[in-house]
């Protein structure tokens, strides 16, 4: 099952400063040394704390909400 919350990298932005990587409690990224630039590897065990999205300087990452709390908080996508 493909999971379709948590944090989602906008590549186009990062710059690969590796704060992400460093600030999640889960652990949920890997590093790709090749291209220096974090992978979401885990993101069935991300507990959407918003860590790696604060942290991140270029604003290249967005938490997406599960659709259980989005439903709960009213939080429509928009379109």
């Amino acid at each position: 099952m493909k999971v379709t919350y948590g944090p989602k990298i906008d590549y186009r932005w990062c710059n690969g400063c590796k704060k992400c990587y460093d600030a999640c409690p889960q652990d949920i990224y890997d590093w790709d040394d090749e291209k220096g630039l974090p992978i979401v590897a885990y993101p069935e065990e991300c507990y959407i704390c918003g860590f790696c999205e604060l942290n991140c300087p270029q604003l290249a990452i967005n938490v997406e909400l599960p659709l259980a709390v989005r439903y709960f908080f009213s939080i429509y996508p928009k379109g």
